[in-house]
This record gives C-alpha cells, sequence and structure tokens, in this order.
C-alpha cells in the first residue's frame, strides 16, 4: 500500500511540476499557439524564397545576386571593379549569400537560403530584444507577429520592396540593419544590468555588427545611433538631476556602441570603392518650402504602411489600444514595464529622426528608409496585451486581423505563383540562348534580369535605364566588365516600348541588328548586333 501511495505522490508531483516548469519559461498555451502562427508565417517565407520563380525579381535583386558570386570568386567584400550604389555590403544579405554560394554554387539558391538565414536573425534578435521589457514569450511572440503580418499585409510577399523584401523575402534588403537596431536596442536595454558571459558575446557581436553597418551606410547612423545618443543624454542628466553623479556603466555601453558605428563611417572614408550614389543634396531648404515638403514626408511616411489609404485604420487601431491601455494602467495607478518608455522612445525617434530629414533638407528620402515604423507598430499592442485584459482581447483581435489580411492580400497569391512556377518566357529563351551559345543579355532597367535568373548564372545580364537611354550601360551596382563583350556572344531584349528607338539608334551607327528570335505573345524581340552597342564609351 505504502509504495502504491509513494508511486500516485509521484505521479501527482510530475503533472504539478511538469507545467510550472512550462510556465517558468514562459511556454503558456497562448504562447505555443503564437509559436504556430510564427511557424506558419516562417514556413510560407521559407517556401517562397525556394520557390527561386524568376519573375519574382528585380534587377536589384538580380545584381545582389550577380554580387554575391563576384565577391566569393574574387574572395573579398569588394571585387575589384565591382561598382556599388548607395551603400556598400559589409553585413547586408549578399555578403551571407557569397558565403552560401561558395558552398551549394547555385547563385539564386544561396540567395534564398541567405534570406531564410537572415529572417531568422531577425526573429532572434527582435525576441532577445523585448525580455527585459517583456519576459513573457507570448507579449513578445504577439509584437513580432504583428510586425511581421504588418509589413505583409501593408505592402507585398513579392515584387514590392517595401513589402516582405525589406526583410523576409528574396534578398532582404534591409535584413541586416534590423537586426543591428534590435540587438544594439537589447544591449542599451540591459545596459545597467550586471554583466554576464551571454551578455557579453552578444554586446561583442553588437559592437562588430555596428561597425559594419556604419561602414555600410549612414542608414544605421540615422535609425539607430542618433536615438540612442538622445535618449541615454536625456537620462544621463536626469540621473544627475536626482542624484548628482554620472552612470558610467551605460555610459560605456552606448558610447562603445555609438563609437564603432562612427568608426565604421570613418573606415570607409579610407576605401578606394567605385560608388556611384544616387542620393541628393543635404542641404537645408528653403523656408517657403517647407510646408509642402512636410506634406510629402507624412504622405511618404503613411505609405509605408499602406498600398491602399484606408489601411491606414490599422494604424490608428494600434494608437488607440495603446492609449486605452495606458489610461486604464494610470487609472488603476499601475506602472509601465521597466524599459518601456525607453524602448518606444528609441523606435519612435528612429521614425522621427528620417521624418526630420525629409521635411527639412533638399536629400531625396524614400518610403523604405522609414522601415523602423512597421516594427513600432508592431510594437504598440504589446503593452496592451500584457497588462490589461480587455487589452488582451483587442491586441488579439488585431492581430488576427493582420495575419488573415497577410494571408489573404500578400501570401496566398504569392504562393499561388511560385506553385505554377514561372510560365512565361524566362526559361524557355534562356534554354534557347544556352543551347545557341549566348553568354550576354542586354535590356531596359527590370526586364531580362528574370532570364538571367532561369539560366542558374550561365548567362549575364546588362542594363540600359530608359527607352530614351536605350544602348546607355546603366553603370550602377554592377561589373562594368559586363559590357562591351564579344558582339557574337551578347543578344538585345527589346519590347514593344523601345523596339523602334533601339533599331533606328543602331541603324544611324551604322551597326546591323538581325532578329534571333521573337516571342510576340510576350511581346519579347532578340536581336544580335554586328558591334557591341553597350560599350562603356557608347551614347
Amino acid at each position: 500500500m505504502k509504495t502504491q501511495a509513494r508511486k500516485d505522490t509521484k505521479k501527482k508531483s510530475a503533472t504539478v511540476r511538469y507545467p510550472e516548469l512550462l510556465k517558468k519559461h514562459g511556454i503558456t498555451p497562448m504562447a505555443i499557439i503564437l509559436s504556430g502562427v510564427l511557424a506558419a508565417l516562417f514556413g510560407y517565407i521559407c517556401y517562397l524564397n525556394l520557390s527561386l520563380t524568376p519573375s519574382f525579381y528585380c534587377t536589384d535583386m538580380y545584381s545582389d545576386i550577380l554580387y554575391a558570386v563576384k565577391a566569393w570568386e574574387a574572395k573579398s567584400l569588394f571585387p575589384e571593379g565591382w561598382v556599388f550604389g548607395n551603400q556598400l555590403y559589409v553585413i547586408a544579405t549578399p555578403v551571407l549569400a557569397s558565403l552560401v554560394y561558395g558552398i551549394v554554387g547555385k547563385p539564386a539558391l544561396a540567395m534564398a537560403i541567405a534570406t531564410i538565414l537572415m529572417t531568422l536573425g531577425i526573429f532572434l534578435s527582435y525576441l532577445w530584444m523585448l525580455k527585459p521589457v517583456f519576459p513573457g514569450l507570448a507579449d513578445r511572440l504577439v509584437g513580432l507577429i504583428c510586425f511581421i503580418a504588418l509589413t505583409a499585409y501593408c505592402g507585398d510577399a513579392i515584387y514590392k520592396v517595401k513589402g516582405w523584401q525589406l526583410f523576409f523575402t528574396l534578398c532582404s534588403y534591409y535584413a541586416c540593419y534590423l537586426i543591428t537596431a534590435f540587438l544594439c536596442f537589447g544591449c542599451f536595454l540591459r545596459r545597467r544590468e550586471k554583466p554576464t558571459v551571454p551578455m557579453m558575446i552578444l554586446f561583442g557581436l553588437s559592437v562588430v555588427l555596428s561597425f559594419g553597418a556604419g561602414m555600410q551606410s549612414l542608414r544605421q547612423t540615422a535609425v539607430m545611433l542618433v536615438p540612442m545618443l538622445a535618449v541615454e543624454g536625456i537620462q544621463q542628466i536626469m540621473s544627475l538631476i536626482r542624484s548628482k553623479k554620472v552612470e558610467w556603466q551605460p555610459l560605456v555601453v552606448t558610447g562603445s556602441l555609438s563609437a564603432a558605428n562612427l568608426l565604421g563611417l570613418a573606415a570607409v572614408k579610407l576605401l578606394d570603392v567605385p560608388r556611384n550614389e544616387i542620393f541628393s543634396s543635404a542641404e537645408l531648404l528653403e523656408k517657403a518650402e517647407i510646408p509642402e515638403a512636410v506634406n510629402k514626408s507624412l504622405t511618404t511616411l503613411m505609405s509605408l504602411l499602406a498600398d491602399k489609404e484606408h489601411y491606414g485604420y490599422l494604424f490608428l487601431m494600434a494608437v488607440a489600444i495603446l492609449i486605452l491601455a495606458i489610461v486604464q494602467a494610470k487609472y488603476r495607478k499601475e506602472s509601465a514595464p521597466a524599459g518601456w518608455g525607453t524602448l518606444i522612445s528609441l523606435f519612435a525617434l528612429s521614425v522621427l529622426g528620417i521624418l526630420a530629414i525629409d521635411m527639412y533638407t533638399k536629400m531625396s528620402i524614400r518610403n523604405i528608409y522609414y522601415f523602423m515604423l512597421l516594427p513600432l507598430v508592431g510594437l504598440l499592442p504589446v503593452y496592451a496585451y500584457r497588462n490589461w485584459r480587455l487589452g488582451k482581447v483587442l491586441a488579439l483581435l488585431l492581430l488576427t486581423m493582420l495575419v488573415v489580411g497577410a494571408f489573404k492580400n500578400a501570401i496566398l497569391p504569392a504562393t499561388e505563383t511560385a506553385k505554377k512556377a514561372d510560365t512565361n518566357a524566362s526559361y524557355a529563351i534562356s534554354d534557347m540562348l544556352l543551347e545557341k551559345g549566348y553568354t550576354t543579355i542586354y535590356s531596359g532597367w527590370n526586364q531580362c534580369e528574370d532570364i538571367a535568373i532561369a539560366s542558374e548564372g550561365r548567362i549575364t545580364a546588362g542594363f540600359w535605364n530608359s527607352s530614351k537611354d536605350v544602348f546607355r550601360p546603366v553603370m550602377y551596382l554592377c561589373d562594368p566588365s559586363i559590357y562591351g563583350v564579344d558582339p557574337s556572344e551578347c543578344v538585345y531584349y527589346l519590347r514593344k516600348d523601345n523596339k523602334d528607338i533601339a533599331l533606328k539608334k543602331a541603324a544611324d551607327k551604322g551597326v546591323t541588328m538581325t532578329l534571333v528570335a521573337e516571342y510576340p505573345q510576350w511581346g519579347i524581340w532578340l536581336y544580335e548586333a554586328s558591334e557591341n552597342l553597350m560599350t562603356p564609351d557608347s551614347d
């Protein structure tokens, strides 16, 4: 009897302890459900990346893939002859893709795998950043899923740079900036804690990434460094007022991350790397120009949230939920989670910094430069979910709307396209060109890159900018050696909008163009020329 009693006691204690152990690590039923949603989103991200559908790609993406190959072959971040654009590649997805290319040997697949790895980096760095403010796993998952779904719902899963391409698909243009900011903000939120070995490792990684981001572009300085310095400065002043002493440990953390970024900015000045930047002047606007600039800036800012204006209600809904939760907390005299004000201040200043540049300077600001707006909006419902019973319901309602909207408006249509693969000209033309021994194809911007991708790198593409500039090579995000190859190895991809212009321009130069193949069902004509019309000095 005693033995049986002991067994029953053990069983009972095991059933009690096991759920408590799960709860201790934040693994609640809601966390499990949200993890399933996150897994589904990640699965679709992987599927879209690994589908390798050529028509998903644009010329910028193709250029990044081409860079990855060149970087691996040269074993250098700065392959000789490669002309960069507004940013160098130091920690960006194409750098990781070059390493993966060395293993898999297929350019587009390498970029797909690298993009997936960057997505994982975003997930992990985001969850780690939020942990000091929201220890509960479910709370942090609410914010992460809101951010992911918002990006797809208000943008697109493919085609549009302001959608999933920003962070999660195809070439994840800004994933590296996001990972760096999340890690550095996470260090900033922990800067008063006693250092541990894992924290020191992540702090070292953050310093390295901050340096690399500084070398790569001024973007990180604007969206990460300036907000950290502003918040640190305010908090140090408040500390001096309250206790008459400087807090040295936070200063060391913030100072190290900031110094690394500034050293990166300085280091790039020492490099002799070809670049073709398309920034306009950073001079201040005239007073009369400011009202129009303010209107344009606010329109640009909101355009990142939605293609259609009525989608703006999502932003307003998130803000309303936050305000209601704060009012409720004040009414019940509850304090906000430690670090919440700091976290929101960092993200809000990231957006406001870009907004100020857009409003008061002549620098050209595109909507994607406001990319920190997306994780900021995703954060707003988390406070309500964590601090208020009704807020939990409202936050989950918003989350459901975003996830359903993302699947309906972006993810499922993209998946259908990926399932069908390419039924257009990509593979047909690629196979034909390879069979006839061509190595190079030239076209207008965003036209023939899908053929080059379908060939798995065996055909290289070069571009002119527009119908007015037919045969004038774009010296941007490319190796200029792509232009001027043997005329018998290259073809010219012409469409209805530039065919007559191109043939006339060639005739004026005394160059004979011969039709190689035509695909009227797709509005495409391929010509060979007696001389190469895309040499860098051609007009």
